[in-house]
Order: structure tokens, then sequence, then C-alpha cells
């Protein structure tokens, strides 16, 4: 029987539901208005796409691995640091299933009444389907997973586009809410305050082309992956750059910064189209109609991140490094069930938690949440860092960014140095005495420092019981 191989399109669509938001614009577009484009720009130059070309040459490299980050982080540094690169990265993500699960019941709400009017025992009930569909494509159709993001890739494309295309029509005829000015692009470096403004909200930004990485476990499913599963991460990093930048100047066209300021984060997606329903003169059924199709992108996202996180921490973990139950393999092609059933039962805890746990128990979650922040930006780091390793060593992959190893590792510095940029004013204010935002500070720096201890004590204890079954054997 003929193996089934990953479309290029496919790979594109994984990544375009991985990485794009259309909150991230709408978002991005109320914090700092139009200088939120320029900021995508440097974004994309000095981070993105070095950090795309960086994975297609790792991912070429090591065509036959499962786990795609944590094998590229291993290559270059070693078991040891890409452990805690990718405890960093499960930290983080953890976290952000519930997020995923939680917004298809919002958006569902959206399609079926045209507002977020949905009560808390219809939110974790609807999350908990989910989750439990997820988990049930992720068992026991996996492999269907690429063939099931390319129509609602497609379908998530096509929404973006509809808004790109009113928006930009709307202000090339006169009729946008925001009137465009060159220096509204221009970032405020003027004072000390605005800089610090400005490097703070840049760090944030960097945070929204976060996720190419979930289709490093679907290398081995590529055909030809020195060719196809480069030219697929190349045409996502050029279409989500493109359609980001493009989309704060859209945005702008149906409602002002002020506009957005009202909405909150969740609602973001759905207010832009709402906005962009009353300024064009569509109805009600609009908003439903976009309501419905977010409720799919986001279930199919919520797929897509669950089995890729799964495989990229525990498919490929050596042995005592996680307790052996979560890295079991339950057949012959891979599966992790356990590991899916473990990240299914965790995020439907947060969401209990949050939902029935009164408002002592949400607001613990979410600052639980906010101190996971910062894992999020380790794996990238790493990333940068094992790449510099990699070309220094002179390893060769089918795929090279450049012959040479100047540009690829000025690439894999511009990477880490990104990541460090956000690691650092992501949650600093050189304008406001460290005494003043020590709480902030503690917060996200802490709230790693303690993520990484607990990651230590799990390894150790992991490789205590390991090794006592082995003697065991003995």
């Amino acid at each position: 029987m003929k193996k089934k191989y990953l479309s290029v399109s496919s790979l594109v669509m994984m990544i375009f539901l991985g990485v794009f938001g259309f909150g991230n614009i709408a978002n991005n577009f109320k914090e700092v208005g139009m200088s939120s484009a320029t900021m995508l720009v440097i974004g994309i130059l000095f981070y993105f796409l070095p950090l795309c070309l960086i994975m297609a040459e790792f991912g070429a490299y090591a065509q036959d691995r499962t786990s795609g980050i944590y094998s590229w982080i291993e290559i270059g540094l070693g078991k040891k640091m890409a452990y805690f690169a990718i405890w960093s990265y499960f930290i983080a993500n953890i976290f952000y299933l519930p997020t995923l699960a939680t917004r298809v019941p919002t958006y569902f709400s959206f399609g079926l009444f045209g507002d977020a009017n949905i009560s808390n025992m219809q939110t974790a009930t609807l999350s908990l389907v989910a989750l439990v569909i997820s988990l049930i494509i992720g068992v026991k159709y996996q492999k269907a997973i690429g063939a099931l993001s390319k129509p609602i890739g497609y379908v998530s494309l096509f929404t973006v586009l509809i808004f790109l295309v009113a928006g930009i029509y709307l202000h090339l005829t006169g009729q946008g809410a925001t009137n465009l000015t060159t220096e509204m692009f221009i970032i405020k470096t003027t004072s000390k305050s605005d800089l610090a403004r400005s490097l703070g909200t840049f760090s944030w930004i960097l945070f929204a082309f976060g996720g190419g990485e979930v289709v490093g476990p679907y290398v081995n499913q590529v055909e030809n992956p020195e060719k196809n599963f480069v030219k697929g991460l190349l045409v996502a990093s050029m279409l989500i750059g493109i359609l980001y930048v493009l989309g704060i100047v859209s945005v702008s066209a149906f409602g002002t910064q002020e506009d957005f300021s009202k909405i909150s984060l969740i609602n973001a997606v759905l207010a832009g189209f709402k906005f962009m329903g009353d300024k064009i003169g569509l109805g009600i059924w609009f908003v439903k109609l976009m309501g419905i199709a977010y409720s799919l992108i986001t279930l199919v996202a919520l797929i897509l991140w669950g089995s890729s996180l799964a495989a990229g921490v525990f498919s490929e973990a050596p042995k005592g490094t996680f307790p052996d139950w979560l890295t079991k393999k339950s057949d012959k092609n891979g599966i992790l069930r356990n590991a899916l059933i473990f990240q299914t039962i965790l995020a439907f805890l947060f969401i209990a938690l949050t939902t029935f746990g009164g408002e002592a128990a949400g607001e613990l979650y979410y600052r639980v949440y906010d101190m996971t922040t910062m894992a999020l930006i380790v794996p990238y780091f790493c990333l940068g860092i094992s790449y510099i390793f990699f070309r220094k060593r002179g390893y060769v992959s089918p795929f090279q960014i450049s012959k040479g190893n100047l540009i690829p590792i000025l690439a894999g510095v511009s990477v880490s140095a990104m990541t460090f940029i956000a690691f650092i004013f992501a949650g600093y204010d050189f304008t406001v005495p460290i005494v003043k935002q020590l709480d902030k500070m503690k917060l996200y720096y802490g709230g790693l420092l303690m993520f990484m201890l607990i990651g230590v004590i799990i390894k150790f204890l992991s490789g205590i019981n390991h090794k006592s079954k082995e003697n065991k054997k003995k």
C-alpha cells in the first residue's frame, strides 16, 4: 500500500492554524495603534523568518525524528538543555490548551446568538466536549490531522482575506474609521517612557509568531522533506507575515484604536468582524457566520496543538526523564495515548477550577497562567543557540540557509537576541524603580524559576524511579 504523504499545502495550513491569530491583530492595534504594523515587520525580518529558516534546516536534517523542537534543540545543546527547553514549552502550552478549549464555546455562542451569551456551566460542558473530540482524534486518527487542517486552514484564510479586502477598500475610498498618516507607523522612541513602552509592546508582539514548530513532529510524514518541509515553512512564514501587517492596516478601517480598547481579549476576533459588518452594512448573520467558522477553526487548532505538544515533549524524551507511563507509546504508530489523556485531564481541571472554583480559585489560576508566560520564550531562545552550535560543529543538512556559516549564525543570533529582548522587556520597565515593579517581576521571572525547579524535581524523581525499575529487572 502506497504511503500517504502530507502535501505542502497541508503543511502551510497547519502552520497557519498554529501561528496566525486574528486576535493578535486586533489586540496589537488596540495597544499601540498603527505602529504595531512596523513592529510586526521588524519581528518578521529579525525573528519569524530566521526562525522558520532554522526550523526548515533542522527539519530537513532530522527528518526521521518525531519530536520536532525537542530533537532540534537536543542536536545542538544536548539532552539536558533540551529537557529544560521542552519542559518550559510544556508548561507554557498546557495552560494554552484550556484557553483554546474555552474559546470554542464562546465562538459557538457568537454563531448562535451573535454575542458571547453563554453560562459557566455551558462553557465548561462544551469545552469538555471540545477536549474529548481533540483527544479522540489525537489517539485514533492522528494521521488525519494534516488532512483535517487543510480545509479548515483555508476557511481561516478566507475569513482573514474577507476582512483585508474590505478594510483596504474602505481606506482606498476614504471611508476608513481611522485616517491613516505616515506618522502613525513610526515607533515612538523620543522619550524614555515612549521607548520603554515600545520595547514592552514589541516584546509581547513577538509572542504572536509562536507556533510554527507544531509541524515538527510531522516531518516524517512529508515526502522529500528537504524540499517540501522547507517550502511549507517558507510559504507559511511569508503568508503569515504579510497577513499580520495588512491586518493591522485593515482593522483600522473598521474601528479606531479607542473603539478596540473597549473590547476584551477573547472577544476581539468577533468584535473585529462585528465592526466590519456594521461599517459595510452586513447584518447580524455575518457575525453568526464568522462565529461558526471560528468555533471550527479553534477546535482544529486545539486538536493540532494537543497532538503536537504531546509528540514534542514526550515522544523522544530519554527514559527516566519523565514518568515511564507518560512516554509510553501505545501502538506501532507511536501514539502517546497516556500523554494525550493526561493533557486532556489537566486542561479540563484548569477549566473546572476557573469556572466552579470561585473568585479566589480563578485568581489563583490566572496568576499561575501569568507565571508561565516567560516559559514560552525559553525553547525559542534555546533553538537559536542550538542552531549556532549545529552549524559551528559542521553538521550538514540537505537544506541549508547558506553554505557558509556567517548568514546562518547571524540567523541564530537574531532569533536568540529577539527572544532575549522579549524576556527582559516583557516583564521589566526601565522607567519604573525596581521596588515598584517587584511584584510583576516576581510573577514573571520568579514564576519561571519556580517551574524550572519543579522540572528539576520531576526529572530527578523520574530518574530514581526508572533506575529502581531497571535494578529490579536485573
